[in-house]
């Protein structure tokens, strides 16, 4: 299992439901607005084009496989478990 910071921007008037879908079917923790959490057997470039194939063209996405232990400020309600359940 891998833990990975996904972050996206979805350009122009769009509907955000097939890629939300796509983060709540990977059980991903959102500690933010448009940034996610993900653990997987996926490597970066895997969960990106999994990912990729629920956005247009047009639209950003940015996964980056997280190698320690992150850190926060001001994040929402349960990021603090989430990071405390998968680092030391």
């Amino acid at each position: 299992m891998a833990y990975f910071a996904v972050v996206y921007q979805l350009n122009k008037n769009k509907d955000y439901q097939p890629l939300w879908d796509a983060l709540n079917e990977l059980r991903a923790f959102k500690p933010m607005r448009d940034f996610y959490l993900v653990d997987t057997n996926y490597n970066a470039k895997g969960l990106r084009d999994h990912l990729a194939s629920f956005i247009d063209d047009d639209d950003f996405i940015f996964v980056s496989r997280l190698e320690s232990k992150p850190f926060k400020q001001q994040c929402w309600k349960g990021t603090q478990d989430w990071i405390n359940a998968r680092f030391d």
